[in-house]
């Protein structure tokens, strides 16, 4: 029997609360699921939660300008929310209206190939976040696209967990969406963006993500406008698909690739296979950044320098004792 079912801001006011006390759920979980199911709220309008019906849910991902693996994430996110409302004491809903949504453009039983950044793609963005504002978005780029780190993952990282000396970084248990620590090996190729931007500034701060928005716009990755119709969907977790792609083509090692990235071998097998040539990965391992140049006068004056000093001039006399 339903009980006196709620409106959905009520429902959502509840659900958050409840959220806020559980020990169920993982701190990024919680975050993920009060962001998609608000959105989804604030889309459909003020109904009553039985009232909701799989059309409402189709109508309100119909609006949303995002690819199809974004808006699997918004339904399943929606789909926790109504199968929270049935269960325990509310009853608030008789079926869950997400059970019926299909996804127009999504593949179906996991067979869906990840996006994988071209690789001429990848030197630009990181050209582009070279010249943009003291390259102080470098390293978080560089952490996803050659550490293969996910976006949550990246966004937690602190310098002191980066060790360049050893070619090691330390994600603790808590930063991982598995929630088991790992170590992740640092190419030379990431090696070389970390050393190049370290002390810029932190590795990620809130407000990176409106600035990313906008290199990733310049290059045309975003959601489509008016005046930029033709932006091309930018998939949250390319940069992470793209350094698996290449680190299995390099390695041929389904467990060396597993352990590095935090996956499963099967995962491994299924996915990574054959993404990207061996051409493609060794572009891509070779990307550095742009070599500093010397400041003006300096290299002048180190070859004057070099030509007045001869090299007797060079010639430490030894102290007399030392000598014998």
């Amino acid at each position: 029997m339903v009980k006196e079912s709620p409106r959905l801001d009520d429902a959502l006011k509840e659900y958050t609360t409840w959220m806020d006390a559980t020990e169920e759920l993982r701190l990024q979980t919680k975050l993920n699921l009060r962001r998609r199911v608000t959105n989804f709220v604030k889309g459909v309008g003020n109904k009553r939660v039985i009232d909701v019906v799989p059309e409402h849910v189709e109508q309100y991902l119909a609006s949303r300008n995002v690819s199809p693996i974004t808006k699997d994430a918004d339904r399943r996110a929606v789909s926790s929310f109504f199968v929270w409302c049935m269960k325990g004491k509310r009853h608030w809903a008789i079926n869950n209206p997400c059970y019926a949504v299909e996804i127009e453009g999504m593949a179906t039983n996991g067979d869906h190939e990840p996006a994988v950044l071209a690789v001429d793609d990848c030197e630009k963005l990181l050209r582009a976040a070279e010249g943009f504002e003291d390259g102080r978005l470098v390293p978080y780029i560089a952490l996803c696209m050659f550490g293969g780190l996910r976006p949550h993952e990246a966004v937690r990282v602190t310098w002191e967990q980066i060790n360049l000396a050893d070619c090691e970084l330390r994600l603790r248990a808590s930063q991982t969406k598995t929630g088991t620590g790992r170590t992740v090996q640092i190419c030379p190729a990431l090696r070389a963006w970390l050393r190049r931007y370290k002390g810029v500034d932190e590795i990620y701060r809130p407000y990176f993500d409106e600035k990313l928005r906008e290199v990733r716009t310049g290059l045309g990755y975003g959601r489509p406008t008016k005046e930029k119709p033709d932006l091309r969907p930018w998939v949250p977790d390319v940069l992470r698909h793209t350094a698996i792609s290449h680190y299995f083509r390099s390695t041929g090692s389904y467990g060396r690739t597993a352990e590095q990235f935090g996956n499963s071998e099967s995962i491994i097998k299924k996915h990574y296979q054959s993404r990207v040539s061996s051409k493609d990965a060794k572009r891509f391992y070779a990307l550095r950044p742009v070599p500093v140049k010397p400041a003006k006068g300096l290299a002048g004056a180190r070859r004057r320098t070099r030509k007045a000093t001869s090299p007797a001039a060079n010639v430490v006399a030894l102290p007399v004792q030392a000598a014998a």
